[in-house]
């Protein structure tokens, strides 16, 4: 017996799985070799859609999703359970959205940022790449709440946002910047600098953080940590580690060149 609903006009790649009680509704386009868990929807509507729902090839969507009509997805997104994608949102490649997370829409999200689980990235928020945001971090877009001046923040590639960590409207964090554990970071950060605190305060460059050794810099953190990543963006990655760290950390826009 089917127990699933699927649309005629839905179109589903080669290799597709599907688990029981699936909604896949018009307009929906799912990749190759992708994985679609039980209880899933996709294709949900709320009127405020711009288009078809895309999801890339070799995707795994975990069970009690729901992904809306609008957004477009890149190849390998991979889900927790409970999490949901909203209308209107530009995902690159890689995007892994842990469980019981929400993308509220009308986001832009790069290649390979990687969430960890209760994450919610409010409307207009601009992600780069390569972005780690640990888990019950909250980006949000409302400085005065309610309001209809919504701004969400701008997180610049490479940084890492710890967890249990609030990003204010229209805040800038910059490129390998860091966010510590807690932080409610309610101004800009500059590039490879680190914020802590509530109210969030600087601290110095992330380099100051070393390994277990007291030598070896845990930051930038790409030149100890590759895997899942491919090997022609790791291989760059550590020459221009290499060249950040024979640079000073001045705040002069030295890494203009690296990007």
């Amino acid at each position: 017996m089917n127990m699933n609903s699927i649309s005629s006009k839905a179109r589903i790649g080669s290799n597709v799985s599907l688990g029981e009680y699936v909604t896949i509704s018009d307009g929906v386009e799912i990749g190759d070799n992708s994985v679609i868990e039980s209880y899933c929807h996709l294709g949900y509507s709320n009127g405020r859609e711009r288009g078809e729902l895309i999801i890339g090839r070799n995707s795994h969507i975990r069970s009690h999703s729901i992904c809306y009509l609008g957004s477009r997805i890149g190849a390998d997104l991979v889900t927790g359970h409970h999490v949901i994608i909203r209308e209107n949102s530009s995902i690159g490649d890689g995007f892994q959205l842990g469980a019981g997370s929400i993308v509220m829409g009308e986001v832009e999200i790069g290649d390979h940022v990687k969430t960890g689980s209760r994450v919610e990235i409010g409307q207009k928020s601009k992600v780069g790449n390569f972005i780690w945001i640990f888990l019950n971090t909250t980006l949000i877009n409302d400085k005065y709440p309610p309001s209809l001046e919504i701004d969400g923040p701008t997180i610049d590639d490479f940084a890492v946002i710890g967890a249990h960590s609030v990003i204010y409207p229209g805040v800038s964090v910059g490129f390998d910047a860091l966010v510590g554990s807690g932080c409610f970071l309610s101004k800009d950060l500059s590039d490879l600098t680190i914020a802590v605190g509530n109210p969030s305060r600087e601290i110095g460059p992330v380099t100051r953080i070393k390994l277990e050794d007291g030598v070896s810099a845990a930051y930038p953190w790409r030149h100890r940590f590759q895997r899942g990543y491919p090997e022609e963006l790791t291989k760059k990655w550590l020459r221009e580690v290499d060249a950040i760290a024979s640079m000073p950390v001045n705040g002069s826009g030295f890494t203009e060149s690296l990007r």
